[in-house]
């Protein structure tokens, strides 16, 4: 639904454990929980590598540590040149000692369920989040370690920054362009749980202004519809549509409706929509994407 959802939020911006390796991962021994330079290194990063990525979030939960995701395809030269790089480095260990890290192809179910929720599109990827779920760094592409060591050290520490404001945060008293702020950065890094009371705030406060109030229910109608809330979903996007007065906001907000129906597997009811959108905005930015929607709408049905 976020792939569906995409275009129309294109101005915006993780269970049980599984005791077994898959054939897909590539779980590494155990080794020393501390970095010692001179130590022989038994694993990439000296680190005890998960065999699933459940098995990661179950570790990651009890040891209070993140899950680095490393996603790879078996002809990826660029995942092989990765890891050549980073795997002998010191550094890398350092890196490896916060988190708990799991090996998965891209082309695997467990690859391709992770890498729809997180826009994975490329190997190689590293994916670093909490143990449930929100995002804390993602890098699709390898271009050199020096780039890799600077980003993923720069975005942890901004997202430890952003943690420790949420976590501050007494929602019912939170000013409406902050209660949006972080409720933004929320669903962007896929915590739409936590996003919902905060965008909820922004939204219905009295002492919020109208661009404040139409972006949180843009983004209210998302989040509530990620979190299975359709009827929610589709109450705040009727309510935008019927106060805003931002052309662009309402067009984004009338496809937003039009995808809607899919969720409840009413395509019938998706395309006499789009179909309406279409005839009405002739000349809408979005027009190719609903051109685009509305062709795979009415495409033929594919037989094996």
């Amino acid at each position: 639904m976020r792939t569906l959802l995409a275009f129309c939020l294109s101005g915006l911006a993780i269970t049980s454990a599984a005791q077994q390796p898959s054939a897909a991962s590539t779980p590494a021994p155990s080794a020393r929980t501390t970095p010692s330079a001179g130590s022989a290194v038994t694993s990439p990063g000296n680190a005890r590598w998960a065999g699933t990525p459940d098995e990661a979030r179950a570790r990651a939960a009890t040891e209070s540590k993140f899950v680095y995701v490393e996603f790879d395809e078996p002809e990826c030269g660029q995942c092989r040149r990765m890891d050549a790089l980073l795997y002998p480095a010191f550094q890398f260990e350092a890196v490896l000692l916060p988190m708990v890290p799991v090996k998965i192809s891209l082309s695997s179910p467990e690859g391709r369920e992770l890498a729809r929720r997180y826009g994975v599109r490329e190997t190689p990827a590293v994916l670093v989040t909490t143990a449930e779920g929100r995002i804390v760094f993602l890098m699709q592409g390898f271009t050199s370690a020096q780039e890799f060591y600077q980003r993923i050290s720069q975005d942890t520490a901004s997202y430890r920054a952003f943690a420790r404001r949420v976590d501050s945060q007494d929602i019912a008293k939170l000013k409406p362009r902050e209660a949006l702020e972080t409720g933004r950065e929320l669903y962007q890094r896929s915590d739409s749980a936590a996003a919902l009371p905060r965008l909820q705030r922004a939204a219905s406060s009295p002492q919020s202004p109208p661009a404040v109030r139409d972006e949180a229910r843009e983004i209210l109608a998302a989040v509530e519809l990620d979190l299975g809330q359709v009827a929610s979903s589709r109450r705040t996007i009727e309510r935008l549509l019927a106060t805003s007065r931002d052309p662009l906001r309402r067009e984004r907000g009338e496809l937003f409706r039009a995808q809607l129906p899919l969720a409840e597997n009413k395509p019938a009811e998706a395309l006499a929509l789009f179909k309406k959108f279409q005839k009405d905005h002739p000349k809408s930015p979005y027009i190719e994407q609903v051109n685009a929607m509305l062709a795979r709408l009415t495409a033929p049905p594919s037989h094996p």
